[in-house]
């Protein structure tokens, strides 16, 4: 998903924000198979017959330029979307190149061609207005999802296999808990994951050894690369530490702790390609996401250092009789176990922190984070998968402490 503030000409006669499709310049634009208005698939009548826009040489100013001239004067997103669920509806365009400044699409340089050539299969979704309508979007259930959980960039389409490097943006809700030095910089102390403006999720035992005093502690958002700052980084003050009450250091149940960063309420982050919080479980109703191939993030242990850039890897969630065969009573109901247990495969919270996400995806391309990384025996060891804490049972508790809707 691509970024971008619209900048803001003469509007196209004719043309309302409430309206998601628009007769110009002798394109017919609209917006498809959105849950409002102002998103959805790019479609555009040739021919008689509506089709869609290849990924391919996409970017955020053709974004920009559709949104436009469908009436929108706020910023543009981009979301690469996997096209093989709609082969039904032809490709029009491809490699569609605009500088931005444009009213229509139509004034961009398009190439048009009966053989598109979209060998990315993505077709583009586009959302106008985005930052605008953040208190609005309703699932359909009647449920508010708010804007969480979007991976900003634009990724490769291919599955992680084991656990390796990176790219820089993949996951903008990681954040990392560093512990303040005396004459250096901070040290990576564990993970912890953004879920508010103000607000990131990490483990309690995190605050096993140095305790709770906030001054001792930094938040540090918008990294990649703990060794090159980038140009997202920040490092921020943290106000408040809140562990868990039912937090069990002897076999780590409850663990789970919330940090808030200073800032006014709402406002301690503003939030970018690189930065940006993830989504919340639904409660105590079951995630429908892709329990197969979740991910796990992190700076974690590579078996012979902590790695400088953000490590990933893809991890299955495991029955609970998996879970409890390994450990039995240490697990508990307030726990879930993760990871490849076959030899050639093995991925575990190396490839993460302690304090750090474990999140899957849902159909409609949100991430959520169910687990929070807690412990485990040993370090991609057989038959012995990571421990995590599992979020949707402390849901009512973080939506009281943090205000969080």
């Amino acid at each position: 998903m691509d970024i971008i503030d619209t900048p803001q000409p003469p509007p196209v006669l004719g043309s309302q924000p409430n309206q998601n499709q628009l007769q110009n310049a002798g394109f017919l634009v609209r917006l498809v198979d959105g849950d409002h208005a102002n998103e959805g698939h790019v479609e555009l009548l040739l021919n008689g017959e509506w089709g869609r826009i290849c990924a391919e040489g996409w970017t955020e100013r053709a974004a920009a330029v559709v949104c436009r001239q469908l009436g929108y004067s706020g910023t543009a997103v981009t979301i690469y979307r996997p096209y093989s669920d709609a082969w039904h509806v032809p490709i029009h365009l491809d490699n569609v190149k605009c500088f931005g400044t444009e009213h229509t699409l139509a004034e961009c340089i398009i190439h048009q061609s009966a053989q598109h050539n979209c060998r990315q299969k993505k077709s583009v979704r586009v959302m106008c207005d985005y930052m605008r309508k953040e208190s609005q979007f309703i699932r359909n259930d009647g449920s508010n999802i708010g804007l969480c959980g979007l991976r900003l960039t634009q990724h490769r389409n291919r599955r992680i296999i084991g656990g390796n490097k990176s790219s820089r943006g993949s996951w903008p809700w990681q954040v990392s808990l560093r512990l303040k030095g005396i004459h250096k910089d901070a040290r990576l102390l564990c993970g912890a994951t953004l879920i508010s403006s103000c607000w990131v999720m990490t483990a309690a035992h995190c605050f096993k050894r140095f305790g709770v005093d906030v001054r001792r502690y930094l938040l540090r958002v918008g990294d990649h690369h703990t060794g090159v700052r980038d140009e997202s980084e920040r490092e921020l003050p943290v106000e408040k530490i809140l562990l868990h009450r039912n937090y069990r250091p002897s076999n780590n149940d409850n663990d789970i702790a919330l940090v808030r960063m200073w800032g006014k309420e709402g406002k301690c982050l503003s939030f970018n390609h690189h930065v940006f919080p993830v989504c919340l479980p639904a409660g105590k109703q079951k995630a429908e996401v892709d329990r197969k191939s979740c991910v796990i993030s992190g700076w974690g242990d590579t078996g012979k250092s902590y790695s400088r850039m953000l490590l990933q890897g893809t991890v299955p969630l495991l029955p609970r009789k998996v879970c409890t065969s390994r450990y039995g009573k240490k697990f508990t109901n307030r726990m879930l176990c993760a990871g490849n247990l076959s030899e050639d495969n093995r991925v575990d919270s190396c490839q993460g922190d302690s304090g750090g996400p474990l999140v899957c995806q849902r159909p409609n391309t949100q991430w959520v984070i169910l687990g929070i990384t807690s412990w485990g025996y040993g370090c991609g060891q057989k038959d012995s998968p990571g421990v995590y804490t599992k979020v949707s049972k402390f849901v009512p508790w973080i939506k009281k402490e943090t205000k969080i809707i």
